[in-house]
């Protein structure tokens, strides 16, 4: 009887030897698993680090042709058109928030930011530049309806900018601004206080002696320059250049900025999370009137 009691404690022992065992084993593979999967998650998050570093470091715009320039008078350049394709993707989002396109001439003048966005109402198929430029560089005009006031103003703000002047300015069908100039007795005949033209970003606020709450609208016309805008070819109407299209970005000077013979230019076009396209030239002597120059 005895002989048989060891034999079977020994059983014993042997099972809670291998109860162990087992636990350690299934331990040690969870351990592995979590330190393979953290491994893979690490790889992961190191490949999407480097193609994130590429992509910025890396711009996925090119010029696609030769840049045109575009004289009004004599050595008097108002317009850049720079022709752009995409390369390496299948599209560059360039939309007005998310891209930059700055502009430096020699040591006198420099743009922060010129872009203006996409302008979806122009197809350049088929049509000459004069054509473009006239469309680009009309006067525009909007209409603002049921502008909600609260405490007295109410604040609205033009598709373009910056605005080189107000045209005319109407609320409630009442002509309150012309040629940048307040018409302050119809001003009042509608309890129009005041209004303040923001150039630079467009935004135009009306403030009312009359009117603490309520609606009122608005139709504006106005003049820009000193901007550039995006006409695409081959338009599908999103808010990117795709690799089947093909953008002019067009750049609109004032009289009092135009570029001049011998002038150095730097444009610099820089997409969202991307690096920037840098185009660089030396505008030539001796350019006529009413004329385009061709860079190569």
């Amino acid at each position: 009887m005895r002989r048989k009691f060891w034999k079977s404690k020994r059983g014993i022992v042997g099972i809670e030897a291998a109860i162990v065992m087992i636990a350690f084993v299934v331990i040690a593979a969870a351990f592995a698993f979590m330190v393979v999967n953290m491994g893979l998650l690490s790889t992961q998050r190191s490949q999407e680090a480097i193609q994130g570093g590429l992509k910025e470091a890396s711009c996925p715009l090119l010029i696609d042709g030769s840049i045109l320039l575009k004289s009004v008078n004599a050595n008097d350049i108002r317009y850049v058109i720079i022709p752009l394709k995409v390369l390496g993707t299948k599209y560059v989002p360039m939309w007005k928030n998310e891209t930059i396109v700055s502009m430096k001439v020699g040591a006198h003048t420099a743009f922060a930011n010129m872009y203006a966005g996409l302008n979806h109402d122009i197809d350049p198929s088929g049509k000459d530049f004069d054509t473009i430029i006239n469309n680009v560089t009309n006067i525009k005009n909007e209409t603002f309806t049921e502008l909600v006031i609260s405490s007295n103003t109410t604040t609205f703000t033009l598709e373009y900018a910056p605005v080189a002047s107000i045209e005319a300015l109407y609320v409630n069908n009442t002509l309150v601004m012309q040629q940048n100039e307040e018409n302050s007795t119809k001003m009042s005949n509608i309890g129009l206080d005041d209004i303040t033209v923001d150039y630079t970003t467009g935004e135009i606020t009306l403030c009312f002696s009359n009117l603490e709450t309520g609606t009122v609208n608005a139709t504006v016309t106005y003049e820009c320059h000193n901007l550039a805008v995006l006409i695409v070819e081959n338009d599908d109407a999103d808010d990117s250049l795709s690799f089947y299209e093909k953008g002019y970005l067009i750049i609109v000077l004032s009289e009092s900025n135009s570029l001049s013979a011998r002038d150095n230019v730097v444009i610099e076009i820089r997409p969202e999370k991307s690096a920037p396209l840098t185009v660089q030239f030396t505008v030539p002597e001796a350019i006529p009137a009413d004329s385009y120059v061709t860079l190569e």
